[in-house]
């Protein structure tokens, strides 16, 4: 019971894309010790450098970060690209779904038509399937980074 009379919440569900000023994300030392992400926006690294891609954004599903998703809106295509999809730790199967319905509201209140996912990433394949499973046309793209790491 908490001081109010009422239980703690038994389960938190929905999930969001989060932004990398969101504070959930912004004071590193408690995403670090609560979530177990060590988020930096790599922005500024050199894209050969790039670990997660140039503007990764944390996703949280119920009370998880389970992964970071570099997304960009190509409008003369009028397509989101996933240009990356990394899973984190505390990731389920079950969290590929979650992620791509919030992909398709992301897409759609950007106004875009389609949603293009490359294969740089170890979650990017999953997503894809999710996606594919919906309702949603979806397409696949390659990353310059993903035909990189191909030819070594």
């Amino acid at each position: 019971m908490d001081a109010h009379g009422g239980g703690a919440p038994r389960r938190i569900d929905g999930a969001a894309l989060l932004t990398p000023f969101d504070p959930v994300v912004w004071f590193r030392d408690r995403a670090l010790r609560v979530f177990d992400l060590d988020y930096r926006i790599e922005i500024y690294v050199p894209a050969d450098k790039r670990r997660f891609g140039y503007y990764s954004l944390p996703v949280l599903v119920g009370d998880r970060i389970v992964a970071r998703i570099d997304l960009k809106a190509d409008r003369q295509t009028s397509a989101l690209l996933v240009q990356s999809a990394w899973w984190e730790p505390q990731s389920r199967a079950s969290d590929a779904d979650e992620i791509a319905g919030e992909l398709v509201r992301a897409a759609s209140w950007q106004g875009l038509e389609r949603i293009s996912v490359s294969g740089w990433g170890d979650a990017a394949e999953p997503l894809a399937q999710a996606l594919h499973e919906g309702v949603v046309a979806v397409e696949r793209h390659r990353h310059p980074r993903e035909s990189a790491l191909a030819g070594r």
